[in-house]
């Protein structure tokens, strides 16, 4: 087929579209090979032919190309239009909010602050202290007295030779009621008379003082013991 064949328009054999010879698909139709059925070579038209009526535009189907849909995305440069004019309003917004955000956490922290110093500020009332009850005044420590010769219980050491001596010298006794120190024994004595006039064994004591004192056997073995 030769180049000027190729570009000769023809016939579409499915919707009648003119297109060329050599054309692989109806752009209109989306037929492969619109022009497979059209011969080669078409007759020359007669001079004297008269001229040829008007023929109706070829009927367009409304089936889209193949490959193609009838809901067609719209163009790149109206969607990139409507989403570079949403992209100001949009970050502004994000602006907006973010802001709100700042200031509502600064007006948190600053009430947070001003309530924390308050607190600490005042003043806090410390609790009555329990009464304590008053100790009762300690006892003075009063050592009493010996028992005196006339005590009611009689001796049974005086008037007595024979005694056995319970403590020896040297020894520290102290009272049974109390244990308070009496003393030392220093010595012995197998017969001492007694301001009464009676005889009979006695101790002498030393005190921590120093002081000495007789002291009737039985009373001081009936009444103190070693330390």
């Amino acid at each position: 087929m030769s180049e000027t064949d190729r570009e000769r328009l023809v016939a579409c054999r499915a919707c009648g579209n003119r297109v060329t010879r050599g054309a692989r698909r109806c752009p209109a139709c989306g037929t492969r090979e619109p022009t497979a059925d059209v011969p080669d070579r078409a007759e020359p038209a007669a001079p004297e032919a008269p001229p040829a009526a008007p023929r109706e535009a070829p009927f367009v189907s409304a089936r889209p190309p193949a490959g193609e849909s009838l809901f067609t995305p719209p163009p790149a440069g109206g969607v990139a239009g409507g989403s570079s004019s949403r992209a100001p309003r949009r970050q502004a917004a994000l602006r907006r909010r973010r802001a709100f955000l700042v200031v509502l956490s600064l007006v948190l922290a600053l009430t947070a602050a001003g309530v924390a110093a308050l607190y600490v500020s005042a003043p806090v009332d410390a609790p009555p202290l329990p009464r304590r009850p008053e100790a009762a005044a300690p006892a003075p420590d009063v050592t009493p007295a010996p028992a005196s010769p006339g005590a009611a219980e009689p001796s049974r050491s005086r008037g007595r030779s024979d005694w056995l001596f319970f403590f020896k010298p040297g020894d520290w006794v102290t009272r049974m009621t109390d244990d308070a120190l009496l003393g030392v024994v220093v010595r012995v004595e197998k017969s001492h008379t007694f301001t009464d006039g009676s005889h009979g064994p006695a101790y002498t004591v030393q005190s921590m003082e120093g002081e000495e004192r007789i002291v009737d056997a039985d009373e001081l073995e009936r009444t103190a013991r070693v330390r």
